[in-house]
């Protein structure tokens, strides 16, 4: 399962004594030594649907998820590959009800925010909602609730 992995590769594929990061840079074999990663812990009795591979983008995850089922085979859809974000809405949607979440909640884009704001404060102009987005997140940043906001907005355009 190991073929055309050098030893670095090798060590980390053999590696089954708990989480293992492989930091490498672009074109490096990091899919190729994940992906045998995955049938490695497969071959020695992980359950698939134990395993996650976590990535940045979703194309590495594509790339990944394809690739295991290339190797793997019908193992690999038992396989958690997904990116970062994907994990935590994920988890999100699992457990959430303990936060107070639905599960059928919605993740706002920038584009939905500056809409919802618009519309909040009665304006057609996207610069300003932008603007009052920036603001709100500079509070959120600082930790301050909406009535700490409040008591610290400038102007009327901040209330």
């Amino acid at each position: 399962m190991s073929s055309g992995l050098n030893l670095a590769q090798q060590e980390a594929v053999n590696y089954l004594h708990g989480p293992c990061l492989v930091l490498a840079g672009a074109g490096s074999g990091k899919t190729r030594v994940i992906t045998h990663k995955i049938g490695r812990l497969i071959q020695s009795g992980v359950a698939p649907k134990s395993i996650a591979a976590i990535t940045f983008t979703n194309k590495a995850a594509a790339e990944m998820r394809e690739r295991a089922k290339d190797l793997i085979g019908r193992d690999a859809k038992q396989v958690v590959v997904c990116t970062f974000h994907a994990l935590g809405v994920r988890m999100m949607r699992e457990d959430g009800a303990v936060l107070g979440l639905k599960p059928q909640f919605s993740i706002l884009d920038s584009d939905d925010v500056t809409k919802i704001l618009k519309d909040a404060g009665g304006t057609t102009d996207a610069a300003t909602a932008r603007i009052w987005q920036w603001t709100i997140s500079k509070w959120k940043n600082m930790g301050l609730n909406a009535a700490e906001a409040l008591a610290i907005a400038a102007d009327d355009n901040e209330r």
